[in-house]
């Protein structure tokens, strides 16, 4: 009976416990993958599929990376969703009886990569999902950094599927057993693997990470999310920071399709290397300062004092060039610590990252003096900035260090007497062999004769062919090996010189390895003030990216009212930068009297561009920047909704219209007085009439039952006469300059409506047809001359609010199976509930 060879068995052997990766299997150089594996490899990473003999008649399929180079391959396998077991050996290969042992060390998966993140300025993030029945609770963690929050969504599937790709989450973790249609949901979502874990026990060691988190759920959520760590890193998790419990309220809400629709960190077109608000404002100096900018970005703050803190900080950098440009030069010098601390307590540090983060810490106190007479950066004054460890770490390593920790030679002279003492064995002994070499040749006379050294014979004298015949037996020399062109020889005093200089190497690794785990030791007892200081230069990063940026453009502050929305002169800060010609400004006024805008003009005209430029001026004022314009009065939004553009549905691949109205009602049900909605062109992707009515039901369900702050563009001009009818809706148009039938866009947004659609004349200018133009301008006089009136009724609307909180209990009512619950739960559920039920009274 065929039977496969010791080393295929433990390869299946080990494959059997990781049938949802490929198995990566060191084998001397190389990583080998086998089977199918090997098939999936080779084709995702363009690499040769070979066959081995492994005992069996057919050869098994196979293909392989050289060990050194596997992080990059590694990296193109997760982007494209896949698991990846690296599997090493467990034990000396010379010490071995036998098959040499060998396991898996790590498995890298979609939200898990440390090392083989392809970006430093990217962030990847991992979710365990716990399903409670009428919510979910997420625990979500940046591997690299250790950043871990937790947080309930509502129970649906557009939420669920919105809440990971607007983290980027890349990997779910859930239980056996997880609700089928929402796993379908998340499978619609390529970019997102699907993982299991049975455990959410969290092991007492982790247990102070997450004091403050009292809700069962997300400390299930969380539970669960720890035990896949440690059962796919295979190793204790050092460096997850203290668990933050995120509110959706304290910060300004946006669904997915808004932050794509306004392209804040991610262009809208994904090939496009369009500049994205972030990219615009990033001015950061260090990896880490990017990351948290956009996180800012991403979670602008609602509450006035933190926004104040912000501009205060900013407006002093602003106000203090040189300052400002010290920071600047101080930070160039800092690497990311974020991720140089994370790689310290994950155990995959280099000496390299330990001179990074020598070179780092040594800045901080230089930054700190910068600020030493600012009242507003005062809470720094008192921060640890870890001297002792800077200390440690100065001089430690040598001006080049190996890149592998396994290589030896990385610690200076001095850093411990052991060590030099082997080295100076090493290099004592080097230096005898070159004076051996010299003395075997002035003693045989054999001028070619040198000494050479490789594993498998050790040192060895080399003599050519042709003066082999000058050997004589007295020498001493024995036979070690005939190669073509010369003979190899040994002598016991050579054997007995390469015991010692063999043994001191070996004894020198040996010692820098330990010395090198005991520093990491050391480092980790200073995790906590690391991250602390990490996190202040990071702040700091972004402070400074902002001043400029500000100082730079003649930005203003903004100050926040109740309810008054003034823009004076306000400008797209992007689109002022890259316009060839000059940027037209506008300005806005909206309150309690004026909430709805409708826009009406040609395409072509700067409508969308006006509303865009609001949104972001709102956006950069509550992330506490200073905006592009010449003055700048509003409230502070809780949440922006948008419909701009026919952007594609990454969601579901459904019809624009669809997208549309689904987009219409997340802002419809959501929205409150102080949001801000921005659609432009609601209703035109079905009939005129149905879009027209569609579009005006619309404004009158938000100016009765919502009053939110509305920015409405149309083509649908019979919508302008609803000012009659609605005293807070305001008409505005784009500025038109018409001339002989050409037409030439002014960008000038003016009070009232505009007197007609200049289609034809648009056309006119992306160069149709002439027979096309005429025939269409005669067909536009021929439909004029019977347009239909639309009769607009001139009385009051009523219109009655969906009662959206107190229908959301019910529906989370009607989803709980009362029998899946545990007595605790369901005491839970009634709480949760009537407190939802007494903020849906309020509002």
């Amino acid at each position: 009976m065929e039977q496969y060879t010791p080393m295929m068995q433990q390869y299946l052997e080990v494959k059997k416990n990781y049938q949802d990766a490929l198995v990566f299997y060191r084998l001397g150089d190389f990583y080998e993958m086998f089977f199918e594996d090997a098939k999936i490899a080779s084709c995702e990473l363009d690499l040769v599929l070979t066959g081995r003999n492994a005992g069996v008649k057919d050869r098994v399929p196979m293909c392989g990376v050289p060990f050194h180079a596997v992080t990059g391959y590694i990296q193109r396998l997760v982007q494209k969703g896949y698991k990846v077991a690296i599997v090493e050996q467990m034990e000396d290969p010379a010490l071995a009886k036998g098959l040499v042992k060998r396991d898996v060390i790590k498995v890298v998966t979609p939200g898990t990569v440390i090392d083989e993140l392809f970006d430093e300025r990217s962030s990847i993030y991992l979710a365990a999902v716990v399903d409670y029945q009428y919510g979910f609770a997420l625990s979500i963690c940046e591997m690299s950094t250790g950043e871990t929050t937790v947080t309930h969504i509502p129970r649906n599937i557009l939420h669920l599927q919105q809440t990971l790709l607007k983290n980027n989450i890349r990997e779910i973790v859930v239980k056996e057993g997880f609700d089928e249609k929402f796993i379908r949901g998340v499978r619609d979502l390529s970019a997102v693997a699907i993982s299991y874990c049975a455990e959410d026990q969290i092991g007492e060691e982790y247990l102070p990470l997450c004091e403050e988190v009292s809700d069962g759920a997300q400390r299930e959520a969380y539970g669960l999310m720890l035990n896949y760590l440690i059962e796919t890193q295979k190793r204790m998790m050092h460096h997850l920071q203290t668990v933050e419990i995120e509110n959706e309220n304290d910060v300004l809400y946006m669904d997915f399709s808004t932050q794509q629709n306004l392209e804040l960190v991610v262009p809208l077109r994904t090939q496009s290397k369009s500049e994205t608000l972030w990219s615009f404002l990033d001015r950061c100096q260090s990896a880490m300062g990017s990351r948290l900018l956009k996180k800012w970005i991403e979670r602008p703050l609602v509450d006035k004092k933190k926004i104040l803190f912000r501009q205060d900080r900013i407006e002093y950098l602003m106000k203090n060039y040189l300052v400002r440009e010290d920071l600047k030069d101080k930070l160039n010098q800092i690497y990311d610590m974020e991720r140089l601390i994370a790689r310290v307590a994950y155990g995959s540090a280099n000496a390299i990252d330990c001179q990074r983060l020598q070179k780092t810490l040594s800045q901080v106190p230089e930054i700190l003096a910068l600020f030493q007479d600012a009242p507003v950066f005062q809470e720094y004054r008192d921060i640890d900035c870890c001297l002792s460890l800077t200390e440690l770490l100065d001089g430690a390593f040598v001006e080049n260090p190996p890149v592998s920790v396994k290589e030896g030679g990385m610690f200076a002279e001095g850093f411990s007497e052991q060590l030099d003492e082997y080295r100076s064995a090493q290099k004592e002994g080097k230096t005898w062999i070159l004076q051996q070499e010299n003395y075997e040749r002035e003693r045989t006379g054999i001028k070619t004769l040198k000494i050479g050294y490789n594993r498998v014979f050790g040192y060895y004298i080399e003599v050519s062919k042709g003066a082999a015949a000058q050997v004589k037996e007295e020498y001493g020399y024995v036979r070690k090996q005939t190669l073509t062109n010369a003979e190899r020889y040994i002598t016991s005093e050579l054997k007995e010189k390469e015991d010692a200089i063999l043994h001191a190497e070996e004894r020198s690794i040996r010692l820098e390895t330990e010395l090198f785990a005991n520093l990491l030791e050391q480092i980790r007892s200073y995790l906590p003030k690391l991250q602390k200081l990490a996190l202040m230069l990071a702040n700091m990063d972004v402070y400074y990216a902002l001043s400029s940026i500000s100082a730079d453009n003649g930005y203003v502050r903004p100050l926040f009212t109740e309810d008054e929305l003034k823009i004076e002169e306000g400008r797209h800060p992007i689109l002022e930068k890259i316009s060839t010609n000059r940027y037209v400004s506008n300005s806005l006024a909206m309150d309690k009297e004026n909430q709805i805008l409708i826009i009406t003009g040609p395409n072509m005209g700067g409508k969308s561009t006006y509303m865009r430029q609001v949104a972001l001026i709102i956006l950069m004022a509550q992330i506490g920047c200073f905006v592009p314009a010449k003055k700048c009065e509003m409230p502070i939004f809780d949440k922006i909704f948008t419909r701009i553009g026919a952007s594609d549905d990454i969601l579901s691949g459904q019809s624009t219209f669809m997208v549309e109205m689904t987009e219409a009602n997340n802002a419809l049900s959501q929205a409150t007085e102080h949001s801000l909605i921005l659609f432009d062109e609601i209703g035109r992707g079905t009939s005129t009439y149905d879009g027209m009515a569609l579009a005006q039901a619309m404004i009158e369900y938000i100016a009765v039952c919502i009053h939110a702050k509305t920015l409405f563009s149309t083509h649908y001009h019979e919508l302008t006469s609803l000012d009659e009818s609605l005293p807070v809706v305001k008409n505005v148009h784009v500025e038109v300059h018409e001339d002989n039938g050409h037409v030439t866009f002014m960008y000038r947004v003016k009070k009232g409506k505009a007197d007609r659609s200049y289609g034809i004349n648009v056309a006119r200018l992306a160069q149709l047809p002439e027979a096309v133009l005429e025939r269409a301008g005669d067909l536009l006089a021929e439909y004029e001359s019977k347009k239909r009136v639309v009769q607009q009724s001139l009385g009051i609307v009523e219109m009655v609010k969906a009662p959206v909180k107190e229908q959301g209990v019910l529906d989370k009512l009607e989803m709980v199976d009362p029998n899946q619950l545990s007595p605790i739960q369901a005491l839970q559920m009634i709480m949760d509930l009537q407190q939802e039920l007494k903020e849906a009274q309020k509002a």
